[in-house]
């Protein structure tokens, strides 16, 4: 009996020691977590972004129409030079077949430019504002005191991990969104 109420006490004193040793780790760590899509949905740069690829698609479309509607022009002259071939030379018509040909071709290596180019808008300027929304994410978690930040965001379509909180007690105190958007200059919409 006294050996086994012995152990019992190493056994607790021990418990005591690892719990008491386990608590200056977690004791100063601060947890939070923002929802980045929803900052990425909200920011202004975001919204200029939207609105200058529509404005560069319908510059590309104007274009592209104006070139489509050159070829169907060119076209169908050639196709009247073709019902009446009396008084033309075969260099004539290859040649007007020629100019036809060349301009589908611009009006076609325009259209694939012009779609490389606005991905290529597109990625560069999306990546320069998910870095400003990190560093905002980053500033508003050094001045919280937050020594981690989770992304948690809505879709889990963006191909990227998405951390997933099954139980948040916090009752929204821990949620940074709101405070990385007005670092970044945006009034939060009211929800």
């Amino acid at each position: 009996m006294k050996k086994s109420f012995f152990i019992a006490i190493i056994l607790l004193i021990s418990q005591l020691g690892f719990s008491q040793a386990a608590k200056p780790a977690t004791q100063g760590l601060k947890l939070a977590y923002v929802y980045e899509d929803y900052i990425l949905q909200n920011v202004k740069e975001m919204t200029n972004l939207q609105a200058e690829i529509a404005s560069k698609k319908v510059g590309f479309e104007t274009k592209l129409e104006q070139k489509a509607k050159k070829y169907q022009e060119e076209f169908a002259e050639y196709q009247a030079m073709m019902k009446d071939i009396t008084g033309l030379t075969t260099d004539s018509l290859n040649a007007k077949l020629k100019r036809v040909q060349n301009i589908k071709k611009d009006a076609d290596e325009f259209q694939t430019n012009s779609e490389a180019e606005l991905q290529k808008m597109i990625q560069e300027k999306f990546l320069a504002i998910r870095e400003k929304v990190i560093a905002s994410i980053k500033t508003v978690a050094a001045e919280k005191g937050y020594k981690i930040v989770f992304r948690r965001n809505a879709e889990a379509g963006n191909n990227e991990s998405n951390t997933v909180m099954l139980y948040s007690a916090d009752n929204g105190k821990d949620d940074l969104t709101d405070a990385v958007l007005v670092k970044m200059g945006t009034v939060p919409p009211k929800k």
